[in-house]
């Protein structure tokens, strides 16, 4: 009799959701507009045929069970064979912004080979969702398919590294709970949580892979890009409500992020 198996799952943190959004079986990917560009993230597996996936000055190429992520405003293109096809759920959330640096997932790795034995979760879901069991089964697969990416090693940390890691979560939430203010800074952070801003810096880049400002950026770029698909709210106004009290400013990371500047970024994802 093989050996029964249990774990005990930890505390959930409500405040550190991931919302799945959609769950698409893409088969005419030569017929949509590139680049693509989300204001959220993105995970893809390819069912059918070959492509190359470009993203900043990357290229990879896919085949059925490779995976490849998109993230909030970085642009990407498919070139792509006549035969490509793929299956992605798109997601958003504190959770998702928190969790996938940690799990090594970043637009400067984006790209995964090898989950074929997902290929068959994904086609089957798809196949079965109604509009009863469609939020329960888009977010049971994607979790499911996250949970691949977990780094393994938690149990080996010390009891130093864990406490370490808790205060890091706490001043991510914090970051994720106040962003769109505009004096949010390691200057406050220290302040807040009494280290300093260089102890705090070195935290970022050692846990996210992706300093503080650079976090904080994709955050309200993301945001932003959210707000302009409403469609409620002109440029300045959003350049505000990001946190943003310099729109030139606001301009200058728009470009650097997605590609576009904020005018052209505004046209575009209107029409997504």
């Amino acid at each position: 009799m093989s050996e029964s198996i249990c774990r005990f799952m930890s505390a959930k943190n409500e405040d550190a959701t991931i919302q799945a959004v959609r769950f698409v079986y893409e088969t005419e990917c030569l017929s949509l507009k590139q680049p693509f560009l989300h204001p959220i993230y993105v995970i893809h597996i390819v069912t059918k045929g070959t492509a190359v996936f470009r993203i900043g000055e990357s290229r990879y190429s896919l085949k059925r069970g490779d995976i490849f992520f998109a993230f909030p405003a970085f642009p990407y293109y498919l070139d792509a064979d006549d035969e490509f096809e793929y299956i992605y759920i798109s997601f958003m959330g504190n959770g998702a912004t928190s969790r996938l640096p940690k799990c090594n997932i970043t637009p400067e790795k984006p790209y995964y080979a090898d989950f074929g034995f997902l290929c068959t979760l994904f086609e089957n879901a798809i196949r079965r969702i109604t509009p009863f069991n469609s939020n329960l089964l888009t977010e049971s697969v994607l979790y499911y398919a996250l949970s691949f990416f977990d780094n393994g090693d938690q149990d080996l940390e010390t009891d130093e590294q864990k406490n370490s890691k808790n205060v890091f979560q706490s001043i991510v939430d914090y970051v994720d709970y106040h962003y769109r203010e505009s004096d949010i800074s390691l200057s406050r952070l220290a302040y807040v949580f009494s280290y300093t801003e260089k102890y705090l810096s070195s935290l970022f880049k050692k846990n996210m892979q992706i300093g503080f400002i650079n976090y904080l950026n994709s955050l309200r770029i993301q945001y932003a890009c959210e707000l302009i698909k409403k469609g409620d709210m002109n440029m300045a106004e959003i350049s505000a409500a990001c946190g943003y009290s310099d729109y030139s400013y606001f301009s200058k990371v728009f470009k650097k992020i997605t590609g576009h500047s904020p005018t052209e970024g505004l046209k575009y994802l209107k029409h997504q």
